[in-house]
């Protein structure tokens, strides 16, 4: 028997465009054993040829790798025995056998077509964070020193921006900067797209280094503010097209649910096969019962 064993990626999640996260995986027989380490994943123009970027672990990535490898793996062994089950046996166990495959079948479909897929506004606000951050990917994968970098930088920035743009009394240069981004965001009268997305995008890191009220403040400004800028730039919702046009096709989306719908498929026809599910036509006592008797009139 040939063993073939080594590294590789699994666990695809939240793609934006050419670029996912993903995980490294050691594995045998193409199976997942362990996860090594998570990274995020730039597709370039060659085919399999792409540059990583190394995170922290990142667990929805781990479980999505083993369920999708574990899922196909699962499916496929009980595929002929759940068929059987559903094709021959009696009530409850023909429905059981048939449950069993449906099961495998779809937890394998939504590990491929639902698990780690992002929303259109969640794209876009992934690559609004792309412009600060350098890749589409939500600040929290990255470690803290890297968004305590990137966190120190949009706040300086966003005192700059400020004193160029606001013109009003509500601003102070040189007060609390962090109190004064939040506040200053959301004022009707500030409309600067840059400032705003900057703001957005520190927002949503304060509300990942934060905890406790702290935390949900961070995250009623981050909410806010993606309001506002849907409100005052409607377009920002448009640059997803560029994306989506980069990313797997719609007939690889219905692909994806190809496991469920041919279990489903197969199921019901086992089962419509099986006399003691559904009796479409009279078993052999019932013939006998019905033809047994010939009037005597008619052996004259």
């Amino acid at each position: 028997m040939l063993w073939v064993g080594g590294k590789r990626l699994y666990g695809k999640v939240e793609q934006v465009g050419s670029t996912y996260v993903a995980t490294t995986f050691a594995f045998l027989q193409f199976l997942p054993l362990f996860p090594v380490r998570s990274h995020i994943v730039v597709a370039e123009g060659a085919a399999d040829t792409h540059t990583v970027v190394p995170i922290k672990m990142h667990w929805k990535s781990v479980a999505t790798g083993y369920l999708r490898a574990y899922g196909i793996a699962a499916t496929l062994f009980t595929f002929i025995p759940g068929l059987v089950m559903a094709g021959t046996s009696k009530v409850p166990t023909a429905y059981v056998g048939a449950g069993l495959v449906l099961a495998c079948a779809g937890l394998t479909t939504a590990a491929f077509s639902r698990i780690g897929r992002l929303s259109r506004e969640e794209k876009a606000q992934r690559l609004l964070y792309a412009r600060f951050l350098g890749h589409p990917v939500h600040p929290s994968i990255l470690d803290e020193d890297m968004r305590g970098a990137v966190a120190q930088k949009l706040r300086d920035f966003l005192e700059e921006r400020a004193a160029a743009v606001m013109t009003g009394s509500n601003y102070r240069k040189g007060g609390p900067v962090k109190a004064g981004y939040r506040v200053l965001a959301l004022e009707p009268s500030m409309r600067d797209r840059e400032y705003l997305e900057a703001a957005f995008t520190l927002a949503c890191i304060d509300a990942s280094l934060s905890v406790g009220p702290m935390r949900a403040d961070a995250e009623r400004v981050h909410g806010a503010l993606w309001n506002k800028l849907l409100a005052e730039h409607p377009d920002v919702i448009d640059v997803v097209r560029d994306a989506e046009a980069v990313q797997r096709s719609w007939v690889s989306n219905v692909l994806g649910f190809v496991p469920l719908v041919a279990a489903l498929g197969v199921c019901c026809v086992m089962l419509l096969r099986n006399d003691a599910v559904f009796k479409w036509r009279p078993s052999g006592a019932e013939k006998k019962a019905e033809y047994g008797f010939v009037p005597e009139e008619l052996l004259r």
